[in-house]
């Protein structure tokens, strides 16, 4: 078994989840949601296609290096997915404007994906404890169907580790739409995590699918480089001859929320 698998092993093992295991591709855990957990130590992952009938089903594609440098977010989404983690209700919390350094270092604990800079940046304060962040960008005029919509990006949604806040995406959007009066939320959703019923539930519509990303992986340094910014002068002959191995994501969903 793989140090990989022998981590995910021990984490469902320490608290107590059923689970069967199948050395080959997936992880199938039985109790209180099915999940599908994907993976593949050769960093050649894909969507494993299984159905168990009467089991609510979560599909989650997880990559070796994004475990490996992100312990404990990946440990704290799985637990969440299946109703292991500290429960705090939105109603209880409060809505504060952060600054864009409490941003970065709350995404840079709590998050897989690099900070990034926004125009507005709210957070959910529990007890004067930083819970949840939302993050949302300067205006932008978007056209559909003949109607201009003043637009904005919903760029992150994070809480803290091993937490989950109870309706604090929907109090955050909700703060959003009074503080800024927006016609127009846009948002992208990792498919390898979620199906974005989540954002369904408030209101937003699936618009398009975008394409898988391709990314270089180094399977011996766990490194990872975008096709897109890749050493210059490299070719892709260049980097499979260094033991670079050529993968791709699952893309994401396209979301949108009319408010005009």
């Amino acid at each position: 078994m793989f140090e990989f698998e022998k981590n995910v092993v021990q984490l469902f093992a320490s608290h107590n989840i059923e689970f069967q295991f199948n050395a080959s591709e997936h992880y199938l855990i039985s109790e209180p949601v099915s999940i599908i957990f994907i993976h593949d130590c050769s960093l050649q992952g894909y969507l494993a296609k299984k159905s168990l009938p009467g089991k609510s089903i979560k599909k989650i594609r997880l990559w070796e290096d994004d475990y490996l440098h992100h312990k404990e977010v990946v440990d704290s989404r799985v637990l969440s997915i299946i109703g292991i983690s500290r429960r705090i209700y939105a109603r209880e919390t409060l809505v504060k404007a952060i600054s864009q350094a409490e941003l970065k270092k709350f995404l840079i604990v709590n998050h897989l994906n690099v900070p990034i800079a926004a125009k507005h940046r709210y957070g959910l304060f529990y007890q004067q404890e930083l819970v949840a962040v939302a993050a949302f960008s300067r205006y932008c005029p978007i056209q559909d169907k003949g109607i201009t919509y003043k637009s904005h990006e919903l760029i992150r949604y994070c809480s803290l580790l091993n937490t989950t806040v109870v309706g604090g995406l929907s109090k955050l959007i909700s703060h959003f739409e009074l503080d800024k009066n927006p016609e127009h939320i846009m948002t992208y959703v990792d498919r390898e995590w979620s199906d974005g019923s989540s954002y369904q539930r408030l209101g937003f519509t699936v618009l398009a699918e975008t394409p898988p990303q391709q990314f270089w992986l180094s399977p011996a340094k766990f490194e990872r480089l975008s096709s897109k910014y890749l050493p210059e002068g490299k070719s892709a002959r260049q980097m499979r001859s260094e033991g670079w191995t050529s993968i791709n994501n699952l893309g994401n969903l396209k979301l949108v929320k009319f408010l005009k």
